[in-house]
C-alpha cells in the first residue's frame, strides 16, 4: 500500500508543522523563563544597588561631619599655639629681668609651692 505522493507531502509537511510548533513553543517557554530569572536578577541587583547608594550617602554624611570636627579642631590648635606662644615669650621677657637671682628665687619658690599642693592633696 503505497500513499500517494502528494498525500506524503501533506502528511510531512504536517508533522514538520507540527515539531516546529512543538519546538517554537518549547523556545518561547524557555525564553520565558530566562526573562523571569533576568528581571528577579535585576530586582535583586536593584535592591543591592539601593542599598550601596544608602551606603553611600551614610558615609558622605559622616566624612561631612568629621570634616567639620577636624576644622574646629586645627582652629582650636592655631588658637592653643599662639596663647603659647605668647606666654613663652612672656616667661622668656620675665626670665630675662629677673637674672639669675631672679630666677633662683622663682625655681626656689615653684618648688616650695609644690610641696605644699602636694601635702595638701595626699594629706586632706
Amino acid at each position: 500500500m503505497r500513499v500517494p505522493h502528494s498525500q506524503q507531502q501533506d502528511r510531512t509537511q504536517e508533522f514538520i508543522a507540527g515539531e516546529n510548533d512543538g519546538f517554537i513553543s518549547s523556545e518561547s517557554d524557555r525564553q520565558m523563563l530566562l526573562m523571569k530569572q533576568q528581571d528577579e536578577e535585576l530586582d535583586e541587583m536593584s535592591e543591592s544597588i539601593q542599598r550601596i547608594g544608602d551606603v553611600g550617602l551614610t558615609i558622605h554624611e559622616e566624612l561631612l561631619g568629621q570634616d567639620q570636627i577636624i576644622d574646629e579642631l586645627g582652629m582650636e590648635m592655631e588658637s592653643t599655639s599662639n596663647r603659647l606662644d605668647f606666654v613663652q615669650k612672656k616667661v622668656g621677657m620675665v626670665m630675662k629681668k629677673a637674672g639669675m637671682k631672679g630666677q633662683l628665687m622663682m625655681i626656689l619658690f615653684l618648688v616650695v609651692l609644690f610641696i605644699v599642693l602636694f601635702i595638701l592633696v595626699f594629706f586632706t
